[in-house]
């Protein structure tokens, strides 16, 4: 999947159905996207930067340096050269919003294009759209959008009929998740028999084959494919999880980094590093089941419905759809991990909204939008299930 910054192309764009009730908090963020995050200058957007002139134009060139064939902003104080004292860009103040980056004029819309269509989508990386997405549970559709945006990924294939393959399946696994009735750990374990089975044609190019599987939660119907175990929310082990948390996700100066973040983690290890694994798988999923009947199960299913609208076409590209798959099992049952023991920790004030938004903010920020991460964490899910 490539970055793009070309003018618009006349095919039909769809925005997330919550888009248009977001709204940026600007100089009242709690949590700035201009600080904290790696800020890529796109190549257009450094051509400007080349071709202005005077004291503006060598401030900005000033402040970009490459690393591994790419360009960024180079930070000040953990944050953005422009980010200035009334919390705002700086570049956007002075009227000047094309020579911001093209991720910081989108953010935190990612727009998504094919040879087909385009689809915008909010991350939940930003605080708002953490809690707009909190505000609307449920499952998300897609709508015209006639506003012009540009493009911000470009995905690199050119099979319309396999991308309306991808985009049919899609739709038929969120309306399973959403009508079957079954409990989301059933939903994970029918799923992973759908998409095993299916990803097994789609890598060998066999569309029409991939197209007959027939999604069903019966054993005899998923025949090889079948996973054979109890449904528990522990649907990746605890020790894989544990792995990941502990050697993976907090790593570096995290502390320093993102304090929250680590004192969630620091909360884990006190509640699950003293149990055994079988212990502790027990304890996990016994303690989400409570929180599903204390109000988390359609937040749970909603965020799983979000990760599979935000993450299944990209195999578009990678032909994985196994991968994508997994990737939205892992990314909820972490927020799950997280949400527990904060849950544990704070007691009703976990009901909160706010604190939901910045636990799903974190989470985003820290672990599904962290590409060096998610290459490590492909590496341990390959060994339990690929």
């Amino acid at each position: 999947m490539s970055k793009q910054s070309s003018e618009a192309i006349p095919i039909p764009t769809y925005m997330i159905s919550i888009y248009p009730h977001f709204h940026c908090l600007g100089g009242d963020c709690p949590h700035s996207c201009c600080k904290g995050w790696q800020i890529v200058v796109d190549p257009a957007t450094y051509d400007r930067y080349r071709a202005a002139r005077g004291s503006l134009g060598r401030s900005l060139r000033f402040h970009v340096y490459r690393w591994k064939g790419a360009r960024y902003l180079r930070k000040q104080f953990g944050r953005c050269p422009f980010w200035n004292s009334d919390r705002h860009c700086q570049l956007q103040a002075n009227g000047e919003p094309m020579l911001m980056p093209l991720i910081c004029r989108l953010y935190p819309r990612d727009v998504v294009e094919s040879d087909v269509e385009r689809e915008v989508t909010l991350e939940l990386s930003c605080i708002a759209a953490a809690r707009l997405f909190l505000e609307h549970p449920g499952r998300l559709a897609f709508v015209p959008m006639k506003e012009e945006v540009e493009t911000l990924w470009k995905l690199e294939n050119h099979e319309p009929e396999y991308y309306r393959l991808l985009k049919a399946d899609r739709e038929k696994m969120l309306d399973y998740l959403w009508d079957g009735g079954d409990d989301l750990a059933t939903v994970w374990q029918t799923l992973y028999a759908y998409v095993y089975h299916k990803h097994d044609h789609v890598v060998m190019g066999r569309f029409e084959e991939a197209m007959k599987v027939v999604l069903s939660s019966d054993p005899e119907e998923q025949g090889e494919y079948y996973l054979n175990r109890d449904p528990t929310y522990c649907f990746f082990s605890i020790k894989t999880l544990d792995r990941m948390i502990i050697s993976q996700i907090d790593y570096g100066n995290l502390k320093r980094r993102e304090r929250a973040f680590f004192k969630l983690i620091e909360s884990y290890r006190k509640r699950f590093g003293k149990l055994y694994i079988d212990e502790a798988e027990r304890f996990f999923d016994g303690k989400v089941r409570q929180m599903m009947q204390e109000g988390y199960g359609e937040k749970y299913r909603s965020y799983f419905s979000y990760c599979m609208q935000e993450l299944y076409l990209h195999a578009y590209e990678t032909y994985h759809i196994l991968r994508e798959f997994l990737f939205a099992v892992l990314y909820v049952q972490l927020l799950m991990v997280f949400d527990l023991v904060d849950y544990l920790d704070r007691g009703e004030e976990t009901a909160d909204l706010g604190r939901q938004s910045e636990i799903l903010m974190l989470c985003e920020q820290g672990i599904r939008h962290n590409s060096n991460l998610t290459q490590n964490l492909l590496q341990i899910i390959r060994e339990e299930f690929l």
